[in-house]
């Protein structure tokens, strides 16, 4: 009862402040509605989520019930679980999950309510910065990106996808309004959940500041302090991953052993990688599953929004005139290094199209995100003409 009326409260809560803070922005009635639909269409996707996980299985039931091959067996309280990784999901989960004996669906409401403040930020960003074009169902079109169902997914329940993208839109944010307590929390978040990815996000953020910087000052402090750090770092990431030298040799030996790790093999999804070549791979990371990899609804829903990715990327290659990349924001900038960045790494250790799919869905939004700018500016610049 009081986990079902808590969770209720929340939600009133979020309901509440998406009203607030869409009059606050400037958003019509009707764009306000939007934000509550999807609202309503994020912890849908959490249900499904937890209903897949409940048929299938997944990490959030180890991470939940505090248990798996990771937990550390010899642990009687909260601090105990406490570390960097998996530890650090159980250490979050216990007071909820071992204190309050709540159920996992409640866990699920609860990192999806947390996840869908991300949501909400893009959505009055997007709805504010595209305002002057010509809107559908009044929102200017590219807002209805955020309605793509794979982040939703992967987001809407227990897991450390949803910690992390609320963790990168904090980052974002801080970019944008170049207010930073909430970029630094979102960078200890990241690396307290994903270690090697809170040094891709540095390392990118630290390569925008230093190019794209909007000043001197700003290039030379975030820029060169960010990627001193960064590299400052990367001993310890190469002790992280299991990689005692720096060495062709040795990068080869991770990848041929994340290969065949986390090839799924025996699952319908495995793609052998290893074989392909660098565009290949490239390509399958990105845009695979297509319509002839679809097994089930899930894979073919995949198809269909790998699809609109595929169009999105070429559309921003095709639109990625000088001018129009100087007119981005440098918080999606950062956005494409870090894609970029990502697409190096996972395209490298990955050969299952699901995982492909569940590790690309925190940072596939940036291309597309940076096509629509890029072809809201071309529109401008041809009305003035």
């Amino acid at each position: 009862m009081i986990q079902a009326l808590l969770l209720l409260t929340l939600s009133l809560l979020l309901h509440y402040s998406n009203h607030y803070l869409g009059k606050k922005h400037g958003c019509t009635p009707q764009q306000t509605l939007h934000l509550h639909i999807l609202l309503i269409y994020h912890l849908g996707f959490s249900y499904f989520f937890y209903r897949y996980v409940m048929a299938f299985g997944g990490d959030a039931i180890v991470y939940w019930n505090l248990n798996g091959p990771l937990a550390n067996p010899d642990a009687n309280g909260w601090w105990d679980y406490f570390g960097i990784g998996y530890p650090f999901m159980y250490w979050l989960n216990y007071i909820p999950s071992r204190y309050f004996g709540w159920d996992m669906l409640s866990g699920f409401f609860l990192y999806s309510m947390l996840s869908f403040i991300g949501f909400r930020w893009l959505f009055l960003k997007l709805t504010t910065d595209h305002q002057g074009m010509k809107p559908f169902l009044g929102l200017p079109w590219p807002v209805y990106i955020l309605y793509l169902p794979n982040l939703h997914f992967w987001t809407g329940g227990i897991g450390k996808e949803a910690l992390c993208f609320f963790a990168l839109v904090l980052i974002m944010k801080g970019i944008s309004q170049q207010k930073w307590t909430g970029a630094f929390i979102g960078l200890v978040l990241i690396f307290m959940v994903r270690t090697y990815f809170a040094w891709l996000v540095l390392i990118s953020f630290g390569g925008a500041a230093l190019l794209f910087g909007p000043s001197k000052k700003y290039r030379l402090w975030w820029g060169i302090s960010c990627s001193l750090l960064a590299l400052a770092a990367f001993p310890a990431l190469l002790w992280y991953v299991g990689m005692e030298h720096f060495s062709l040799a040795a990068i080869q030996q991770i990848i041929q052993q994340q290969f065949s790790m986390l090839s799924g093999k025996g699952v319908g999804s495995s793609v052998d990688m290893a074989d392909y070549s660098f565009l290949m791979r490239l390509f399958t990371f990105w845009f695979r599953p297509l319509f002839w990899d679809a097994h089930n609804i899930t894979s073919f829903l995949a198809s269909i929004e790998n699809l609109i990715l595929m169009v999105g990327i070429t559309t921003m290659i095709i639109k990625s005139q000088w001018r129009n990349w100087q007119s981005l924001p440098l918080f999606l900038k950062f956005g494409l290094l870090l894609f970029f960045a990502s697409s190096l790494v996972y395209m490298n250790i990955l050969s299952n199209l699901g995982i492909m799919m569940r590790m690309k869905s925190l940072f596939m939004l940036f291309p597309l995100l940076a096509g629509a700018w890029m072809v809201k500016k071309e529109e401008r610049t041809k009305s003035k003409e």
